[in-house]
This record gives C-alpha cells, sequence and structure tokens, in this order.
C-alpha cells in the first residue's frame, strides 16, 4: 500500500500508522496535529500509553501551543484507557464531533487514536469497520489509527492495514524532482534517494544540519537508493560529519563497495565523525558512480 505523507493528509482520510518507536509516532502524530490546528479544524485525539499533558510538549517543537488550542476548544484529549473508553460510542460519536466542530466554526474533524487499548480485544476489526465506514460518509473527518508495532505483532497489523486507505507517512526534510531526503527512525537516521551533485547538495546538506540536531550519539546515512553521488556531494558529507564532535558519529549503511573504495583511496574513510556500517544486501556491480566536482 503507497503511503500518505502527514502533509498530504486531508479530510475524508482514513489512514494507519505502524510505528516502532517512541520518536516516530511522536514526530507524525505532532505534526498531524499541528497541520490540523493551522488549517482551522478541530483535533480530537484519544490517549492510551502517552500521557496527555505530554501532547503539549510534542506541539511546543511544531511551533503550535498546545495548551492554548486545548483552552480554546480546539484540541482535546481523552482517555482510552479502561472502562470510561467504549469503542462502540467512539466510531457513533465522531458523527456528532464533525456537527459540533462545523457549529463551532472549525473547517472539520481530524481524530487520532492510540489502538494499545485494542490488545486482546474481539471487537477491533468491527471497530476499524466502523471507523472506515463513518469517515468515507461523514466526508469532513480525517482519522489516524496508530498501531505500536512493539505491541502488535506483524501479521496482525498487516491484516488492520487493510482497512485503511493508507499508509502515514514521516515528510521528507528534501523532497525534489531528483532527490529525496527522508527520516528514519530504526535506526535513527536519514535514507538518501536519488542523486547529489551541484543541482541537489544543498538539500543534502540542509536535511543533515537539520539532522545533526537531533540528540542521537549515531545518525545514520542510509544510501542504499543513492543513485549517484558527486564529489561535491561526499566532501559536504565528510565537512558535516566533521562538525559532530569527538562523541557523536554519522555512519553511512549500505555504501557500495566501488564507492567505499574510491573513499578509502582518498581518506574520506577515516575522516572524523564518520564511520561505515553495512554494505548493500546485493554485491551488483555500482550503479552510482562518482563524478567531478
Amino acid at each position: 500500500m503507497a503511503g500518505t505523507h502527514v502533509r498530504q493528509v486531508r479530510l475524508g482520510d482514513h489512514l494507519c500508522l505502524p510505528f516502532t518507536n517512541d520518536e516516530e509516532q511522536r514526530e507524525i502524530v505532532s505534526a498531524y496535529i499541528a497541520d490540523g490546528i493551522r488549517h482551522g479544524e478541530r483535533v480530537l485525539y484519544f490517549a492510551d500509553r502517552t500521557e496527555p499533558a505530554a501532547i503539549d510538549g510534542w506541539l511546543s517543537h511544531k511551533g503550535v501551543d498546545g495548551a492554548l488550542a486545548v483552552a480554546r476548544g480546539q484540541l482535546t484529549v481523552r482517555s482510552a484507557r479502561g472502562a470510561e473508553f467504549d469503542a462502540a460510542t467512539v466510531v457513533t460519536g465522531i458523527h456528532g464531533e464533525m456537527r459540533q466542530a462545523r457549529l463551532d466554526g472549525y473547517q472539520g474533524l481530524r481524530w487520532t487514536g492510540e489502538m494499545s487499548w485494542a490488545l486482546g480485544s474481539s471487537e477491533l476489526a468491527r471497530y476499524e469497520s466502523g471507523i472506515a465506514a463513518t469517515v468515507s460518509t461523514a466526508g469532513d473527518v480525517a482519522a489516524i489509527c496508530q498501531y505500536d508495532e512493539r505491541l502488535f505483532d506483524s501479521d496482525s497489523v498487516n491484516g488492520l492495514v487493510a482497512f485503511h486507505t493508507s499508509v502515514v507517512r514521516i515528510d521528507p526534510l528534501h523532497d525534489g524532482r531528483r532527490l529525496r531526503v527522508v527520516p528514519t527512525f530504526n535506526p535513527r537516521g536519514l535514507k538518501v534517494i536519488g542523486t547529489v551533485d551541484d543541482g541537489t547538495v544543498d538539500g543534502l546538506i540542509e536535511a543533515l544540519s537539520e539532522a545533526f540536531r537531533w540528540p542521537d550519539v549515531v545518525l545514520h546515512l542510509d544510501v542504499a537508493e543513492l543513485e549517484f553521488i558527486d564529489v561535491a556531494g561526499v566532501r559536504a558529507i565528510v565537512r558535516l560529519a566533521g562538525r559532530l564532535g569527538d562523541k557523536r558519529r554519522l555512519q553511512i549503511d549500505h555504501l557500495k563497495p566501488t564507492l567505499r573504495k574510491v573513499m578509502a583511496i582518498v581518506g574520506w574513510d577515516r575522516a572524523p565523525g564518520l564511520r561505515f556500517g553495512s554494505a548493500p544486501a546485493r554485491n551488483d556491480d555500482l550503479d552510482e558512480e562518482v563524478g567531478s566536482a
């Protein structure tokens, strides 16, 4: 199933978020909520494992005052824990929530819920079917169902994805015609897709500079889908890695053997702050080439 970037979410979407760690959940969900608030939509969050007070902290990193949104009624965080949460009531109540959002002057309703409450529940498939039908008929609702893959087995998650129109994905840090740079969360870092040359290297530099603000000791640069990189691109990576300091590293993963050999010849494999991880799974000939600067 093709993915939908967070910024592409629109009213009428029913999306699935399978996530593998807290950073991935926080980044995607906070972007979804922040976009809804900026678009003049009301946001309803059903929290289970996340403490409601944490949502304000998530939003502050997106430049949104979550406490203010709560105070004026644009953001509501409710519990999905225990007896006070009733799945059937949530499904039937979305139409009423949507109508109230319109009466209050909002453009529509964004809903999202942590699905950990459903572990072991026999009603989960019925619940998801109800949400799907409600969102598709209401038209004024967007919904994201959050599944922690550390709790749900992969077969269950794959089956539940089928109830949704798409899987929601993190927005790329750079998304050009020839180069896309996407955050990764397991491991934490960036995936580089396409071509790095004089025309695109600035996009890579901006994405790496943003990633270097993250607190992780080791940041991974996945180049498995890198098609071409010139010398200027390699130099940019080496220079930026050198700025990480003594205790942090940029690890390049899936670097094809010919490029690794070129970097070793010129001594870039010994550059400060840089190290190399796994090679590509397939040992085929180098698709990318190293061009001249």
